[in-house]
C-alpha cells in the first residue's frame, strides 16, 4: 500500500514537469530523470554541460526574442553559483518556447535541496508547462516593464531587496554588489546618478526611518517623489513610487518600488504651467510683470525686514499721442519706455501696473544708484521725444513695502506737477503736433509716389541678394500672390513667373538674373552695379529690366533695385525686326 502511495504521489508529481535534470552547478554536468517528447530537441545528445545545452536552446531560436536576455543568465555558471550560494533556494523564471510551429508558456526553476553544498554541489533544474496564474503574471509584468525601468520588492524591515526588473548597469553595479536597499540608495546618490539640485528631496524621500513611519502611522496607501536620473551624459526627470505589497505587515513592511521615466511628459507639463504663469503674471503688450505679480511680490515684500527701493514711473503725454495719432503710437511709447528700463534694470524687478505706470522694485539698488540711473534713462528717451515723471523711495524695515511704495508714488506725482508748470503741455503738443504733420506729409508723398510710379512701372522691389527676401515699393496683385505662395523667397517666386508669364526662349535670361552669385559678380565687376535688359512675355509685351547695387555690399546685406517697366517700340523699331529670332544675350542687354 505504501508503495503505490509513493509510486502514485512520484509519478503524479513527475507528471507535472516537461523536463528534470540534476546539475552539478561547479562543473554542468547534468542528467535527465524526465524528458518528456514535446520538449525534446535534436543534437543536443553530446553536450556535456547543462550551461552549453541553454545557451544553445537560445542559439537555435527556441526561446521568444524578448525573454532570450532573462534565460540566456541560466547559461552563466556565474551567475547561477551566485545565486545559489548566496542563499537563493528557488529561483523561477517564465518564458515563452518555441514547440513546433507556435510557442507555449514554460515556466523554468532551479530547486537547491536541503542537503546542497561546496563539496556536493548538486541542485535540480526543472522545466514545466506555466499554469494560468504565472501566464497571467508575466503578462502583467511585461505590460508594467513597458511602463516602468525599475521594479524592486523591498523590505523596510529587514532592510532588503529583490529584483524584478532593473538595467543591466544597475544590476552589475548595485543589485549584484549590495544586500541592504538603503546602501543601494546611499550609493547612488553619491556616485552622482542624482541630479545635484535633487538630492536633498532624494535622501528625504529615501529615508527609511521616515517610510518606516510614513507607512505605519499615516495608513498611506503609496508615496511618491520626482527627481532627475543620470542617463548615459544627461539627467532625465524620473518618478519613484513606493506602493505596500499584498504581503505588507507593519512588522514586515514589504513594498513594491516602481521608477519610471516622465522626462518628455513632465517638461512638457512644466511648459504649460510656465505659460499659464506667463500669461496670468506678464502684461500682453510689453512682457514685463504685471499688476497681479506686483501684488504677490509686495506680499511676499511686505513680510521681510530689509532694504526695498522703489522707482515709480509715469509716462508723460500718452493720452495725447493716443488722441493725435492713435493707440497703435500710443502703443509704441510705452513698448519704447518699457524696454528702455529692460535695458537699464534686471527685468524681474520691473512691473507695468497701469496704463502708463510702470513700478521698479529692487532689494540691492541704493535710491542714490536709482536716482543716478533715472538721469539716464530720461535722456535716453528723450531722443524719441518720450518723457517721463518719476519718483524714488528708499528705506529700510522701520518702513514697509506699501509706505515705501506709495512715497515714490507721491514724488511721481510731484514730478509730473513740475514738468506741467514748465510748459511741458505746450511743448508735447507742439512735438504732437509735429509728428502728426511729417506722418500725414510722408503718407501723402507716398500715396502720390505709388499713383504716379504704377501706371510707369511694372512692379520696382528693393531685394537683399544675401537673404533672398524683398521689401516692395510697388507690387501688382499677380506677383504678391506668387511670393505668398513661395514663402516671400524672392528668387522662387521669379521662378514661378519666369514659368508662368515669360516667353520660353527668354526664360534663360531671365533665370540668369536669380543666379545671385553670378549676378553678384557681374554687379561688381562687368556691370559696375547697372544691368539693363529686355524680355518678352508670353501675351507679346516687351518688359525692361534694370537692375542697381544700393549702398554698400557685406555679408549679411547686398540690397539691389529691380525696376520693371514695359515697353512699347513703333513698327520700324529694330527689335520687330529682328522678332523672327531670339535677340543675343548682347543685344537683348543693349537694348
Amino acid at each position: 500500500m505504501e508503495t503505490t502511495v509513493y509510486s502514485f504521489v512520484k509519478d503524479t508529481l513527475l507528471d507535472n514537469f516537461l523536463k528534470l535534470a540534476r546539475v552539478n552547478i561547479m562543473t554542468g554536468a547534468y542528467d535527465f530523470m524526465k524528458y518528456d517528447v514535446v520538449m525534446r530537441e535534436e543534437g543536443y545528445e553530446n553536450i556535456s554541460s547543462i550551461y552549453d545545452y541553454i545557451e544553445k536552446q537560445v542559439t537555435d531560436g527556441l526561446i521568444l526574442s524578448e525573454y532570450v536576455g532573462e534565460y540566456l543568465k541560466f547559461a552563466n555558471p556565474g551567475y547561477v553559483q551566485k545565486r545559489v550560494l548566496s542563499g537563493d533556494r528557488r529561483i523561477i523564471q517564465s518564458y515563452k518556447r518555441k514547440v513546433h510551429d507556435s510557442y507555449m508558456w514554460v515556466t523554468f526553476g532551479i530547486v537547491v535541496p536541503k542537503g546542497f553544498s561546496r563539496e556536493d554541489p548538486q541542485v535540480v533544474f526543472y522545466w514545466r508547462e506555466a499554469d494560468t496564474d504565472t501566464t497571467t503574471m508575466v503578462d502583467a509584468l511585461s505590460s508594467l516593464s513597458s511602463i516602468y525601468h525599475k521594479i524592486l520588492k523591498i523590505n523596510l524591515t529587514r532592510d532588503s531587496f529583490q529584483v524584478i526588473k532593473v538595467s543591466e548597469q544597475e544590476r552589475e553595479h548595485f543589485a549584484n554588489r549590495l544586500n541592504r536597499i538603503t546602501d543601494w540608495w546611499r550609493e547612488f546618490a553619491e556616485e552622482g546618478y542624482v541630479h545635484e539640485e535633487d538630492l536633498e528631496v532624494f535622501r528625504e524621500f529615501t529615508d527609511a526611518e521616515r517610510l518606516r513611519k510614513a507607512f505605519q502611522e499615516d495608513s498611506i496607501n503609496s508615496q511618491s517623489c520626482r527627481y532627475r536620473r543620470r542617463v548615459d551624459d544627461s539627467y532625465r526627470w524620473a518618478q519613484m513610487e513606493l506602493m505596500p505589497s499584498i504581503e505588507y505587515a507593519d512588522n514586515d513592511q514589504v513594498l513594491i518600488l516602481y521608477i519610471k521615466d516622465i522626462h518628455d511628459g513632465y517638461l512638457k507639463e512644466l511648459r504649460n504651467r510656465q505659460a499659464m504663469l506667463d500669461g496670468y503674471h506678464r502684461d500682453a503688450l510689453t512682457r514685463l510683470f504685471n499688476r497681479h505679480k506686483y501684488n504677490e511680490d509686495m506680499k511676499e515684500l511686505s513680510k521681510r525686514c530689509g532694504h526695498l527701493t522703489c522707482m515709480y514711473v509715469d509716462v508723460n503725454g500718452l493720452h495725447e499721442l493716443n488722441n493725435h495719432l492713435g493707440h497703435e503710437k500710443g502703443d509704441d511709447m510705452l513698448c519704447s519706455v518699457a524696454d528702455t528700463l529692460k535695458r537699464f534694470f534686471p527685468e524681474e524687478t520691473v512691473y507695468r501696473i497701469g496704463g502708463d505706470e510702470f513700478v521698479m522694485l529692487s532689494t540691492k539698488l541704493s535710491g542714490e544708484t536709482v536716482e543716478h540711473i533715472v538721469v539716464e534713462v530720461r535722456r535716453e528717451l528723450l531722443q524719441d521725444n518720450y518723457e517721463i515723471s518719476v519718483g524714488v523711495e528708499s528705506g529700510d524695515c522701520d518702513l514697509n513695502a506699501y509706505r515705501i511704495v506709495g512715497a515714490a508714488e507721491l514724488a511721481m506725482r510731484r514730478d509730473k506737477e513740475r514738468y506741467y508748470r514748465e510748459n511741458g503741455r505746450d511743448r508735447r503738443r507742439r512735438v504732437l503736433n509735429e509728428e502728426l504733420e511729417k506722418t500725414l506729409e510722408a503718407k501723402k508723398y507716398a500715396e502720390r509716389f505709388l499713383d504716379v510710379i504704377s501706371d510707369k512701372y511694372a512692379g520696382v522691389y528693393f531685394v537683399d541678394l544675401q537673404k533672398d527676401s524683398l521689401l516692395h515699393i510697388y507690387i501688382p496683385e499677380y506677383f504678391l500672390e506668387l511670393l505668398e505662395e513661395t514663402d516671400y523667397s524672392y528668387s522662387k517666386a521669379m521662378q514661378l513667373y519666369i514659368d508662368k508669364y515669360v516667353e520660353k526662349e527668354y526664360q534663360p535670361l531671365l533665370l540668369s538674373m536669380i543666379d545671385y552669385g553670378e549676378l553678384t559678380r557681374r554687379l561688381r565687376t562687368e556691370a559696375q552695379g547697372d544691368i539693363s535688359l529686355i524680355y518678352r512675355k508670353v501675351d507679346g509685351k516687351y518688359v525692361s529690366l534694370r537692375i542697381l547695387e544700393m549702398g554698400e555690399y557685406t555679408e549679411e546685406k547686398y540690397e539691389t533695385i529691380w525696376i520693371f517697366s514695359e515697353k512699347v517700340f513703333q513698327a520700324d523699331d529694330p527689335i520687330q525686326l529682328y522678332s523672327g529670332r531670339k535677340l543675343s544675350y548682347e543685344e537683348t542687354v543693349n537694348r
